[in-house]
């Protein structure tokens, strides 16, 4: 934090970069005029915003510098304080790759490239975009980061939104947008990750791509993990042998579309997962499905649980024991679980009373 005040007290007198030639100072949001009413404004104060000669940076999570030479607190996330977002400490704000006429950028999370963040930070906004009354949307380069992954193309893809339409920034790129539309920074809200009207938002995108689901779903599908770089599951194997004797499918979210890991758990009566990014699609489950997350004892976050109780899904827990114990917070669940016969049986205990619920 020191380093990058050091930073700014540096970059407010030179930028490259920025055809100000300084750092953008701090303004709290984009003016009234240039608010979009979209259909979340009223009941949630969750605003779209069209913007004249703007400068988007690919830095962090993006910025966005008007024409004035500020950055909107509002549209701004970093993990040390917004004021020091790279977009205002940075001497170098990077290389100019192109200049565009309209484009919605979509400012993203802590966690590029990150499957959870992509359905529930980005996704959200850019349907909020697309039912914020554009007529213009299809002409609109959609601007994303660096990198580009199979789910997202796929996602785009069962928009509507061809790839040339799509532009990628690189950490050191900037974009001059004539006609930008950006969304208010939706990771959190009053303290929620998950809450209602992401779900309103995300249930229009799902029945306009599976349409009618079954009434009484019944698959049982564990979510395999695999021979993951971090959080692997000790003993998966084990597991899974069991897990096919009772009737599981097991499923690799890898080597699946977007939609069929929509379709699959859209019929789920059953999804057993370990705590990662493939549990993100209980938000395909129907109201009462099972989800057991397997995580770790030691400072497991609530990520999953908030999904589950957003959609009214019956959400169950088994704690694993780390491989080894590491203090720093973001270290700490990148961590390999272990998983012992006594956490198998607590397990199976836990289905074994779901199928003894469903007979009855």
């Amino acid at each position: 934090m020191q380093s990058l005040k050091a930073l700014r007290r540096l970059a407010v007198f030179v930028q490259i970069g920025n055809p100000a030639g300084r750092a953008p100072e701090i303004e709290l949001e984009p003016r009234e005029e240039e608010k979009i009413y979209g259909p979340l404004a009223e009941s949630h104060q969750i605003f779209t915003w069209r913007l004249k000669n703007a400068l988007c940076c690919g830095l962090y999570s993006g910025g966005v510098i008007n024409q004035r030479n500020n950055v909107y607190l509002r549209l701004t996330a970093f993990p040390w304080g917004k004021e020091l977002h790279p977009s205002l400490c940075s001497p170098y704000l990077g290389v100019m790759r192109a200049s565009v006429n309209k484009a919605v950028f979509l400012l993203t999370p802590r966690a590029k490239g990150n499957y959870y963040h992509w359905l529930a930070d980005l996704l959200p906004r850019l349907l909020l975009v697309q039912q914020s009354g554009l007529a213009d949307f299809s002409e609109r380069i959609i601007v994303l980061h660096q990198p580009s992954r199979r789910y997202e193309n796929d996602t785009l893809r069962l928009l509507g939104i061809p790839e040339e339409q799509v532009m990628r920034l690189h950490p050191f790129d900037t974009l001059s947008v004539n006609d930008l539309v950006v969304t208010d920074y939706l990771h959190s809200r009053d303290g929620q990750y998950f809450p209602s009207w992401k779900k309103w938002l995300l249930d229009g995108f799902k029945e306009k791509m599976l349409g009618a689901v079954p009434q009484n779903p019944t698959r049982k599908i564990y979510l395999l993990r695999g021979k993951q770089r971090i959080r692997q599951l000790l003993g998966e194997e084990r597991l899974v042998k069991i897990l096919k004797g009772l009737g599981f499918e097991i499923l690799d979210p890898q080597q699946l579309t977007l939609l069929e890991q929509m379709q699959a758990l859209s019929e789920a009566a059953v999804v057993v997962g370990l705590h990662g990014a493939a549990l993100t699609n209980i938000i395909f489950c129907q109201p009462g499905t099972l989800v057991v997350e397997l995580r770790s004892s030691y400072k497991p976050p609530e990520h999953y649980a908030e999904i589950a109780k957003t959609y009214q899904l019956q959400f169950e827990t088994v704690s694993l024991e780390p491989e080894k114990i590491v203090e720093k917070p973001n270290l700490a669940l990148k961590q390999h679980l272990l998983l012992s016969d006594q956490k198998i049986e607590k397990l199976l205990s836990k289905l074994q009373l779901l199928e003894n619920w469903l007979q009855h």
